[in-house]
């Protein structure tokens, strides 16, 4: 299988980088001193999933120079860059090319759809970690649970998730399939709309955020308020309630993530927006058409907008 991964930050550069190893012709698109280093040096990924090293992975800084058509394109820029990338995709499509967000937040799926039709679009749940401690490298930090794979119409027939699943698997990354991945991405949001914020304002990792009472009633707060514009919005979340998931995040996800330093504060960190617009934001953008109040969500994604421009 022919892999174009179009945005090889920490996630795409995992993904991409275990598929190669274990076989695959891989192309890897991005455009920072990440993908520098992995043409002048290869790449290295570290962490909890073991040691591994591509020595002459195919790297361009954007899309110029790339020829022919790709069986899959994984799509891991951040979400704000969904709507451009679609652009250059058409001219790497085949007619049964598929197209898999690997994303975090709302709105991506829809976005893919809206260009090149439900047919070709799978969403994917993920909720292990990835960060790059330095240009070259990819490091897997925490793991909670597997990656999911759907069809968030339908359209895209059994046996094809099923063909990319066995391949992510073969490459030692632990998926499945879901007939209701909107629900699991859903699930996703929630977790990240908790933690990803919070643990940025406070600069702390996960398992720092439930010190305090007053912080556990913040993520009490955001809980609530999503579970209210779901249920306007005609989403079916996996849980009972708001004490369901709150109990949930505490004692299943949080565990083996606490070590985890939210993306939200590697972005500003580095001077780079994050993708608070399609976590909190798009939870308070919904609420809005909706008539559903969401206050506490409203005020985290002002916080962190005012944090993105900082001197």
């Amino acid at each position: 299988m022919k892999y174009l991964v179009m945005g090889a930050g920490a996630m795409g550069s995992i993904f991409g980088g275990l598929l190669m190893e274990s076989g695959h012709d891989v192309t890897f698109v991005g455009l920072d001193e990440h993908l520098k280093t992995i043409q002048e040096k290869g790449l290295k990924i570290d962490g909890i999933w073991g040691e591994h090293f591509l020595e002459t992975p195919k790297a361009f800084l954007g899309t110029d120079g790339i020829t022919g058509t790709f069986d899959v394109i994984l799509v891991s820029v951040k979400s704000y860059h969904t709507a451009s990338v679609m652009e250059s995709l058409p001219g790497f499509m085949k007619d049964d090319t598929l197209v898999v967000s690997i994303q975090n937040g709302l709105g991506n799926w829809e976005t893919i759809a809206g260009v090149l039709g439900w047919d070709k679009t799978i969403g994917a749940r993920i909720i292990f970690g990835a960060a790059i401690p330095e240009p070259g490298t990819a490091r897997v930090t925490v793991y909670a649970d597997k990656v999911l794979l759907g069809s968030p119409s339908g359209a895209v027939p059994m046996e094809k998730l099923e063909m990319i699943s066995r391949d992510f698997v073969a490459a030692g990354i632990p998926t499945g399939i879901s007939t209701e991945i909107a629900a699991h991405l859903w699930g996703k949001v929630l977790y990240n709309c908790c933690l990803n914020p919070l643990g940025a304002i406070l600069n702390v990792p996960y398992g720092d955020l439930c010190n305090t009472m007053e912080i556990k009633g913040i993520i009490r707060g955001i809980i609530q308020e999503i579970f209210s514009v779901a249920r306007a919005k005609g989403i079916t979340l996996l849980y009972a309630g708001p004490d369901d998931y709150y109990r949930f995040l505490l004692e299943e996800q949080l565990p083996p993530t606490a070590s985890h330093r939210s993306s939200m504060l590697q972005d500003l960190d580095m001077g780079r927006p994050t993708e608070i617009n399609a976590l909190n934001g798009a939870i308070c953008a919904y609420g809005r058409q909706y008539g559903v109040p969401t206050k506490i969500n409203s005020t985290i994604t002002a916080i962190i907008m005012g944090l993105e421009f900082r001197d």
